[in-house]
């Protein structure tokens, strides 16, 4: 009864099927099947997944990381090809920083460099790229290629992540190569032109480190209170040894 009275109030019978539709429509909209873009993150992610299993038996067999046959190598071109196929995608930039890992595992450092030179400036990959040519320069303790296209990226890069990622990058080849004072100015332009960042974050904290924990430096001093409700200060030590142990949770 209360169905008719309503179905009145619509003004037509075939307002009943509006409602039914409507009602309907939302569990179906539940129902439907991913998106394109959530498909092929979750083919590359199981591309990952296959390309770890593999890697991990082959080293477990005794294979080497520069062996011609380790399968890092199958899977960096893999991934690449699917970079081609799949051009501006956000699994494609997952792809393409795999490619370019797997490359650097097998320290195929200049095919790594090759392949790099091909992306574009404006190339969303760049954000996690940056990061691998980094490791890649830790390895072969050689930044200048890392540091010609990290420069170039704060001057031409369109995403300002990826200008703040690549002048962070910056200041860590920096500091890797034992030059903190450009290390610092580096961190600190992070800070003043990408605040309010998680690059400005972490680039304010490494300025303090460069600045008050290298060794060699007076410790900085500070005044706390112990769980136990006493005064504690850096300077009731002095003379003594102080071991700091330094912890957290994630």
């Amino acid at each position: 009864m209360r169905l008719k009275s309503f179905t009145r109030r619509l003004g037509r019978p075939g307002s009943l099927l509006g409602l039914v539709l409507f009602l309907v429509l939302p569990a179906i909209a539940q129902n439907k099947p991913p998106k394109r873009d959530d498909r092929e993150m979750d083919r590359v992610q199981a591309m990952i997944t296959q390309a770890k299993k593999e890697a991990e038996e082959f080293s477990k067999s005794g294979g080497k990381a520069d062996d011609a046959k380790h399968p890092n190598l199958k899977w960096a071109a893999t991934f690449w090809r699917y970079r081609l196929k799949h051009p501006g995608t956000p699994a494609t930039v997952v792809a393409t920083t795999q490619a370019l890992t797997l490359l650097n595992r097998s320290n195929l450092i200049s095919d790594l460099q090759t392949k790099a030179d091909t992306l574009r400036l404006d190339d969303p990959a760049w954000e996690q790229v940056i990061n691998v040519l980094l490791f890649a320069s830790i390895k072969t303790k050689d930044y200048s290629y890392l540091l010609s296209k990290a420069e170039a990226l704060t001057q031409s890069a369109i995403d300002q992540k990826i200008k703040a990622r690549a002048r962070f990058t910056v200041g860590e080849a920096y500091w890797k190569k034992g030059d903190t004072e450009q290390a610092r100015i580096n961190f600190q332009t992070v800070v003043a032109q990408y605040p309010n960042t998680p690059y400005a974050e972490e680039a304010e904290g490494n300025v303090r480190e460069i600045e008050l924990l290298n060794v060699g430096q007076p410790a900085p001093q500070f005044d706390h209170t112990t769980i136990n409700g006493d005064p504690l200060s850096l300077a009731g030590f002095k003379g003594k040894i102080v071991v700091l142990k330094f912890w957290g949770t994630y």
